[in-house]
């Protein structure tokens, strides 16, 4: 699967943040909107597997945040997302299965990393922060 597109405001939710979940890994990926769209205030707005779809459902959506997978993260990755949507910032999904350490989110261009092996609330909180960071 290269990409998928999907919403769920949760309940009472007036403006939900809105989330690309980006990785090469799609069980990760797909848990992760799983859990995501449990999230009142978020809003996930689609999936990729890859760098093109990555760029093209940002420029659709206009993501608040991607999530972009370590596998993807590259520093030209983050520059695409950007150049396709200014005020969207990119989160790095770090460590987990693949065993890789995390890349310096500076070096990469992104604004924030959270590692995989989080709990989804702590994932959430570190969506919150870099998104409202943003707005100040």
């Amino acid at each position: 699967m290269t990409e998928a597109s999907h919403t769920c405001a949760g309940p009472g939710a007036a403006l939900p943040l809105r989330v690309l979940v980006v990785d090469d890994q799609e069980l990760f990926s797909r848990g992760l909107c799983l859990l995501l769209d449990q999230v009142p205030d978020i809003d996930v707005v689609g999936e990729a597997s890859d760098a093109d779809a990555a760029v093209r459902l940002v420029a659709e959506h206009l993501p608040d945040v991607v999530l972009l997978g370590q596998g993807l993260s590259g520093g030209d990755v983050c520059r695409l997302i950007k150049s396709a949507a200014s005020a969207t910032r990119v989160v790095l999904l770090t460590g987990g299965a693949d065993g890789r350490g995390p890349d310096p989110v500076g070096r990469a261009g992104a604004d924030g990393q959270v590692d995989k092996d989080s709990p989804i609330e702590d994932v959430a909180a570190v969506v919150r922060l870099v998104a409202h960071r943003a707005a100040a």
